[in-house]
């Protein structure tokens, strides 16, 4: 969590997304917050994923991540997920809280674990045809902004994610805060040296910093 703002780790990733993409022009990471598992059974432990039948998104990062979790990943429509869960489809499906509650998915899968397996950040970008196009005190304006949004919006998106719990947990829904998140850890690190190391030596050294930070 200390990552998402700290300085040394936003100035490393804008100038690895800034080395990389063409066209735009990275001014600051945000996030909205963590990813975590929901279902009709509880997840205490790596070991009670295995063979469960998640939806995931179809990214790389979760179609390396939950097999290695032992998992049976399932991709399908975010529409689709609500019915497949009250099907049986699919038995578990992951997301952000705030995103599970505005969609009513607790009414089929009434269990989040909270395993925060992955962050859901995001970037704020401005076309490079709109930056170039800004004199050097507006870059300042914007470059500031942005930089603040940056800065308040980690304690933000987390304020938001508590104040959904807390409206669900009114309503009956069960949060599992007790996950043990250590075999998630193990298997996970060998995967993100991996992908970093795919994505190149920008990737590497955020992915260090990170965990210099944790």
């Amino acid at each position: 969590k200390k990552a998402l703002a700290d300085p040394g780790v936003v100035a490393a990733f804008t100038e690895m997304m800034n080395s990389k993409v063409e066209g735009a022009h990275t001014l600051a990471l945000g996030t909205m917050g963590f990813r975590d598992i929901y279902s009709k059974r509880e997840i205490h432990s790596l070991d009670d994923l295995k063979n469960v039948k998640v939806r995931v998104q179809a990214t790389a990062t979760e179609d390396t991540m939950f097999p290695a979790y032992g998992a049976q990943t399932i991709h399908m429509p975010f529409g689709d997920v609500y019915t497949s869960l009250q099907t049986g489809v699919v038995e578990a499906a992951e997301n952000g809280i705030n995103v599970y509650q505005m969609n009513k998915h607790y009414e089929v899968a009434p269990i989040m674990s909270l395993t925060e397996h992955e962050a859901n950040n995001n970037v704020i970008w401005v076309s490079d045809k709109v930056w170039n196009s800004l004199s050097d005190e507006q870059k300042r304006w914007v470059k500031a902004a942005a930089d603040e949004v940056g800065r308040t919006m980690p304690q933000k998106a987390l304020g938001l994610e508590h104040e959904s719990m807390a409206r669900l947990e009114k309503i009956g829904v069960k949060f599992v805060k007790d996950v043990d998140k250590s075999g998630f850890i193990k298997e996970a690190e060998p995967l993100q040296d991996q992908l970093a190391q795919q994505l190149g030596p920008g990737a590497v050294k955020v992915l260090q910093l990170i965990r210099n930070v944790q």
